[in-house]
């Protein structure tokens, strides 16, 4: 019987001196089902570090045990003194793939929408389970 399989390695560093958190995530597995990885600040307030939407079907993606990428983030939440969250996020790998000099922050419901507003199915080929062809050649026709 297939498993579910996810591995993760998440970095984390505190630098107090500047009052900062970075986190490095990086989530690989089957690709299915659909994945989310977040933090819960000391006051109990979520930030998403990434999701992830299925690849595949059950049959196929779990019999697979694949090891796909499905989650990489690298971000820096500013932090008060209590160590609580500031209430913004900075996205250190868009940074570096737009070339940018300085990393720009996000608030905290700002970016979580990001991610919240993501429909389930998103980009998900639905002919298995809706015998549909919605979203399965998306990028293919322009």
């Amino acid at each position: 019987m297939p498993t579910l399989n996810v591995k993760y390695k998440i970095i984390i560093d505190i630098d107090i001196v500047s009052g900062h958190m970075d986190i490095v995530t990086y989530i690989t597995g089957d690709a299915f089902p659909n994945c989310e990885a977040f933090i819960v600040g000391p006051g109990g307030r979520a930030i998403y570090l990434g999701i992830h939407v299925r690849k595949g079907a059950p049959p196929l993606s779990l019999s697979l045990n694949a090891d796909y990428p499905m989650i990489v983030s690298a971000l820096r939440l500013p932090l008060n003194n209590n160590g609580s969250f500031k209430g913004t996020v900075g996205d250190e790998l868009f940074r570096q793939a737009n070339k940018y000099p300085k990393l720009s922050f996000h608030k905290i419901a700002d970016w979580n929408y990001r991610f919240t507003s993501i429909p389930a199915n998103s980009g998900h080929c639905m002919l298995l389970e809706k015998a549909s062809l919605e979203n399965c050649f998306n990028g293919l026709l322009k």
